[in-house]
């Protein structure tokens, strides 16, 4: 076998790696944050009720919140040499409906592509597609439900993979309005074709998640259980292979705090329990598992950024930018 074939598998398991420093699943660049919001509150949230059109990634029944037609662009600096990206367009149905297409892009640039001997024999490029329908119904007073399908295509190198998988999620929030709650099965499908012999699962995820806005002050406190169908050691890194039941119960959990300093501006920080243990540095944790963001919105636009780690390496800006149209 030539070295570029191995070159292209290894830059493969890279890539499904990036998104954790554990990913255990194929097509990691679906775990990735679209959301700036969200990722300033520790890298998901599934019970915002905003309208954001890219929450529609981590809970499509977030889209009920939607009641404008709206159009979202994120751009996130992650790996180098990598261009990672996303677009939404969404709008209402009816009285009751929200629908939303979106778009999802991560390029990882340029390789060389060599024999044996080292010598180069020209380029390789590498990259992940994935694109996706999604529809939000209001069920009652209370409740708004959401389902999302999704084509899923990837090509590194000579190697390339096709998938469809579907997201579905429930969203609840209480008459107050000071309460919300929400729950989303991700990432639900498989490979039709697979990446020539090497069959992938896709990275399945259970995410649950309630937001308390306090009475007396403009904060809000968001708690999310993310990856509760991971309960296996093997599904958690560490360097000697084994944690305690606590330990893994813990990375499970991810805790964000908002304040409105205006009706138009917020600041919103977060800690991600699983990466600040994950991600962190020999030389230290640092701000792994740490994020932090703020918000604007205006008229008929929105911006928000965020910044954040999703690989040992190096960290995160997330931008979004949404227009109602």
């Amino acid at each position: 076998m030539k070295i570029k074939s191995v070159a292209i598998l290894s830059l493969l398991v890279l890539s499904l790696k990036a998104a954790s420093q554990n990913q255990t699943s194929a097509f990691g660049f679906l775990e990735l944050p679209q959301s700036s919001h969200e990722a300033a509150l520790g890298g998901r949230s599934v019970s915002l009720l905003e309208n954001d059109p890219s929450l529609t990634y981590s809970n499509p029944a977030s889209l009920c919140a939607i009641d404008h037609s709206t159009l979202g662009l994120n751009v996130l600096t992650w790996m180098a040499g990598t261009t990672a990206a996303g677009a939404q367009y969404s709008n209402t149905v009816g009285q009751r409906g929200s629908f939303a297409v979106s778009a999802r892009y991560v390029g990882y640039g340029v390789s060389d592509e060599t024999d044996i001997y080292g010598n180069i024999n020209g380029t390789f490029s590498s990259r992940d597609i994935s694109l996706g329908g999604s529809y939000s119904y209001v069920l009652s007073d209370r409740w708004c439900g959401g389902a999302t399908i999704k084509m899923i295509y990837s090509k590194y190198g000579y190697y390339s993979s096709f998938s469809m998988a579907a997201d579905l999620g429930l969203l609840y929030h209480s008459a107050s309005g000071m309460l919300t709650a929400g729950i989303s099965f991700t990432n639900i499908g498989g490979q039709i074709k697979a990446f020539q012999d090497i069959h992938e699962t896709l990275p399945f995820n259970i995410t649950a998640g309630i937001s308390l806005r306090m009475e007396h002050a403009p904060v809000q406190v968001t708690l999310t259980l993310d990856h509760l169908n991971q309960w296996r050691q093997s599904d958690f890194y560490s360097p000697d292979g084994e944690i305690s039941f606590g330990e893994m119960l813990a990375r499970h959990i991810s805790i964000g705090v908002d304040a409105d300093i205006t009706s138009q501006l917020y600041v919103a920080l977060g800690l991600n329990l699983r990466n600040r243990a994950e991600l962190a540095a020999p030389s230290g944790k640092g701000l792994a598992g740490f994020s932090i963001g703020a918000g604007l919105h205006l008229n008929r636009l929105s911006f928000g950024l965020s910044f954040g780690k999703y690989q040992i390496s190096t960290s995160s800006f997330l931008f979004n930018f949404a227009v109602n149209i």
